[in-house]
């Protein structure tokens, strides 16, 4: 088990079971026992404590989504899903001066906890929100391989597969449970209502993977429908209380039933309490170096000029000598 400050990050029930011809040990309810990505003293999106706790995150099972069956391509019936392959370790936002893309990379005290954990398997999720605000989703694998071989085939596919791939396959499901009004209706409105949706359909999408990870980026920018709503739901977050779930969406036999990939529940979250400022600034786009033998060939406004007068000299001197 791996263990982080002296703790153990997940706690696991065990159970012995047979794959093949082989025997394994499999976890299968791993549940983080703490937040154990900090950064800084200002950490203040945390788990949640208590009935009437604000700030907060909840790890939640994922049996409300109902996802596509077996035979979903033939009779297209759906059914609850089994419990979400990856758990929330913690929730975090950074506001920065520029873009921060790939927080695995960038945000270096995440780097350093993927670093010193790397017997385990994390999904991120990003989202990027207008204003330079990166809202930082990290989770844990605690589904075990071999397990689940459908879920297995559809998430090494997506490991594998181009930025175009992953867009095509993942899904997005959002669950509003309490809301002010004026977000419900701006949802409803300008979203159509609350769907499951492949959100790389409508948001730009920024894909990342590193030897214990992969990340999504969503910038919620690149639509100015959901940038109105992103900022309907940033100005009304701390009244909202909202179930957020992730799935790689499965076409293929052997890839149903479906699993969901991750499940979290955020509940009255003020982006100005949690909101962490970082210093981040993006790696400079190198100048396009000329090449050496550019000046030979290039000629300067000057030569060019000059040479259109010595053409129109030599044509003259041929008129003349023709009459």
């Amino acid at each position: 088990m791996m263990l982080v400050s002296g703790k153990s990050l997940i706690e696991e029930e065990k159970k012995t079971i047979n794959v093949g011809t082989e025997t394994k040990t499999i976890m299968l309810e791993g549940v983080p026992e703490d937040v154990m990505w900090r950064h800084g003293k200002k950490d203040n999106w945390h788990l949640k404590q208590s009935k009437e706790d604000v700030d907060c995150f909840e790890r939640v099972k994922a049996k409300t989504f109902p996802l596509r069956g077996k035979r979903y391509m033939y009779d297209k019936k759906k059914y609850p899903s089994k419990d979400a392959a990856f758990a929330l370790v913690c929730c975090k936002c950074f506001k920065t001066d520029h873009q921060l893309l790939n927080s695995a990379v960038n945000i270096d005290s995440l780097r350093d906890y993927i670093e010193e954990n790397e017997d385990n398997e994390y999904f991120i999720m990003n989202w990027l929100v207008p204003g330079h605000y990166t809202v930082v989703n990290l989770y844990v694998r605690k589904l075990s391989r071999g397990v689940d071989k459908e879920f297995d085939t559809a998430y090494e596919a997506f490991k594998k597969g181009d930025a175009k791939y992953r867009s095509e396959r993942f899904k997005y499901i959002p669950q509003i449970i309490e809301a002010p009004s004026v977000v419900k209706a701006a949802v409803n409105t300008m979203l159509g209502g609350l769907r499951p949706v492949l959100i790389g359909n409508k948001l730009s999408c920024h894909h990342f993977t590193g030897k214990n990870y992969v990340e999504v980026n969503v910038d919620t920018g690149s639509s100015r429908i959901v940038n109105a709503v992103a900022g309907i739901l940033v100005k009304g977050f701390k009244s909202i209380v909202a179930n957020t779930a992730f799935l790689i969406e499965g076409r293929n036999e052997d890839e149903l039933p479906e699993r969901m990939l991750a499940v979290h529940k955020n509940i009255k979250v003020s982006l100005t309490n949690v909101c962490i400022d970082y210093d981040h600034k993006p790696p400079e786009t190198p100048r396009r170096e000329r090449a050496w033998f550019g000046g030979v060939f290039r000629k300067s406004k000057k030569t060019r000029h000059e040479g259109k007068k010595d053409k129109a000299r030599h044509g003259q001197r041929t008129l003349s000598h023709l009459t």
